[in-house]
Formats: structure tokens, sequence, C-alpha cells
């Protein structure tokens, strides 16, 4: 009988910390409309201060906010509603219906959103000093595949792999170092400064379609790794010096995979499998590069188990529903955007996914702030130390 009661009492605990954990994490999305002191004030976060003058984006289709735009591939463009319902209720090119977690955290440091890098003109009279966003959807870190190519004004036959996003990023400095007065000075901005990568995903889902009858998993990962390192230490070179790289999410776990009809209902583990093969190699790459290049701070940004969390306890996190798209799809080939035009979902805080390849901007608010704080998901030190390094 005493054995009865600890087995009751200790599911009794175990029931109690599971809600408790629960309603802890579960954090709505704040207002599009915030000042700094709001949101940090939002977050619990008064008595930090953060220093960062700029942010500088690069990467996919998580963090693009609207280079899609320019490159005039209508598969990929995103500019249309329902995409941005809950940006200010208008479509920028981002993929999903409100902010990116490159959003939220310019807002909590303190920065406008970072303009796309081709929404800029040779016309611009001044290269803004608060961040540029180079990301754009549907693009990898392999160099010898994944070539988007971009039809703009100023970019002639330009790719818009990582690579060509460094690339950019170059420009960028050889016409932002005029607006300070010494190198020195410039040089202490780039060392302030934050850079956000998130990039592999594509080279790991629909990339890797068309390459697996080439390539074996474990050379074909080594590959993006040995890319991957290069693109970082040519930013390095550049002056970055604090920079958050994200893993791969379990991509086999999103809608347009399940849905596929290849496992049934269930998550294709072959692909997360690659993901986490990735993730590895990324781990023990940024560890060499902190240790080799001098003065740098490379940061681990683990949104492979912020996903699984959320999948593990979506209750925790505020979700209903993890499996599929909150707007209406088009099998448009492998993209599979939101129909245009046609509403989304009423209660898209509840969805981990609002079209079935992107996450909703409830899910990359979790993703910015589990980063902030959370040594679990942002190793070695979280987004706040940091920042305040």
């Amino acid at each position: 009988m005493k054995i009865v009661n600890c087995i009751f009492i200790f599911f009794l605990l175990l029931q109690y910390q599971f809600f408790s954990l629960g309603s802890a994490d579960v954090v709505t999305v704040p207002p599009f409309i915030i000042s700094k002191k709001s949101i940090l004030k939002y977050l619990s976060l008064e008595n930090i201060n953060f220093d960062v003058p700029a942010l500088y984006v690069f990467g996919d289709s998580y963090v693009d906010a609207g280079n899609n735009n320019y490159v005039h591939v209508p598969q990929i463009e995103r500019n249309y509603t329902p995409y941005g319902i809950d940006f200010g209720g208008k479509p920028t090119g981002r993929y999903t219906n409100g902010r990116t977690v490159a959003d939220f955290i310019a807002q909590i440091v303190g920065l406008p959103f970072p303009p796309p890098v081709l929404s800029l003109s040779k016309g611009d009279k001044r290269i803004p000093q608060t961040g540029i966003n180079y990301a754009c959807g549907f693009t990898g870190i392999l160099e010898k595949f994944g070539k988007l190519f971009v039809r703009h004004p100023n970019l002639h036959n330009f790719s818009f792999i990582l690579f060509e996003q460094v690339d950019l990023f170059e420009s960028t400095t050889k016409g932002l170092q005029s607006q300070f007065q010494s190198k020195e000075s410039f040089s202490r901005y780039l060392s302030k400064s934050l850079f956000f990568i998130n990039s592999a995903a594509y080279d790991l889902d629909i990339e890797w379609d068309g390459l697996r009858y080439f390539y074996d998993e474990n050379y074909y990962t080594q590959l993006l790794i040995k890319d991957l390192s290069k693109h970082l230490q040519r930013l390095y070179q550049l002056g970055a010096r604090k920079i958050v790289v994200n893993n791969a999410s379990p991509i086999g776990c999103q809608p347009h995979l399940i849905s596929g009809g290849r496992n049934g209902p269930e998550c294709d583990y072959l692909a997360n499998n690659r993901a986490l093969l990735f993730n590895k190699r990324l781990t023990n790459l940024l560890k060499d590069l902190q240790s080799t290049l001098s003065g740098s701070k490379f940061v681990l940004g683990d949104l492979y188990k912020i996903f699984q969390d959320v999948y593990a306890s979506p209750t925790w996190y505020g979700f209903t529903d993890v499996r599929s798209s909150c707007c209406t799809e088009i099998d448009k080939g492998l993209t599979k955007p939101c129909l245009a035009n046609v509403a989304p979902c009423k209660d898209r805080s509840s969805h981990v996914f609002f079209d079935p390849m992107h996450p909703s901007e409830s899910m990359h608010f979790i993703w910015a702030r589990r980063l902030l704080k959370d040594s679990s998901v942002s190793s070695p030190i979280n987004l706040i130390q940091l920042i305040q390094s």
C-alpha cells in the first residue's frame, strides 16, 4: 500500500511540474508596434542593457525579410496575402504571418527591422548603420549548387547562396566605412554588431532531393560544413565578431513532408537524421572556429531542440497544432506556398507552422525568446551574454 501511495504522489508531482512549467512558458506574441522599453518589460528584462549598433542577417526563407520580392522568380515570392497578415496587415515578402526571429531580436535590442539588401538602390545616399538583411528564400550553403539567379538592376547574373550574401556584405562594408571617422571606429562598430545566420534547411531538404543519388549523407554534410566554414571565416575577416549560427530544425516534421505521404502521418525520420548529422558537425565547427579566430564569439542556436521541445509538449508553449499549415496551401511543386488572398486559420498563435514549410510568428517569438536567456538552446553562452560580452 505504501508503494502504491508513493507512486501516486510521484505522478501527482510530475503532473504538477508539467502544468506549472507549461503555464510559465506560454507568453503571447507582443504587439507589432512596441518600443524597446516596453518589449523588455514584456519579457521581464527591464534591468538588461543592450548596446548593439547593428543587426546583420544571413540565410534562408526563415529569416528572409523580402529579398525574394526582387529576384523575379514567382515560385518563391511571398509578397501577397495571407503572408504578412499580422505584420501591420500587409505582406512584405516574409514567409510567415508576422515577424521573424530576426525582427524580434531587432525590437528587443532597440533597432529597426533590418531592410532587405535588394531594396536598397545604388541611389541611396547612406547605407543604414543599423543593419541589413541579406537572407533570401530557397537558397542554401553549398556553392556547387543552389544557384538562385537574381534579375535585379544592380546585380547581373547574381546567385543568392550564402557565399554571395557575404559578398554583398563585403560591398556594404566598403560603402559604410566612409561614414566612420576612422578604421578603428568602424572596426569597433562591427565588433559590437550582431550577426545572425540561419541556413541549412534548403540544402538538407529540397537540394538533397536532387543530389541524394550522387552523394551519401555523410559526405554531403561534410561538404556543407566545409563551405559554411569558409563563409563564417570570411565574415570574421570582414569584421564580424559576435556571430549566432542556428542549426537545422527537424525538417522531417514540416507539414509538407508529413503530408507528402512517405511516412503517413509521421515525421520523415530520414530527413531528421540528416539534420542531426549536420548539426553534430556544426557544433564541432563553431568550437573550432572560436578557438582559432582571435576575439570571435560564436554562439550555436539549437533550433532543432527548440522545435523538439515544442513537439514534445506543445501546450507548454501555447500550441494546439504542430502538424498542419495555418494557411490553405496550393501544391506548387516543392515550394507549396499559401493560396493567394485566401484567409488563413483564425487562431494563428495556436499553430507551429504558418505554411507547410515555415514557422508561424508565435514560433518565431519562442525561438527568439529562448535564445535570449536559455542556455539549453544557446551555447556556450546565451544571446544576452553574447550581446553584453
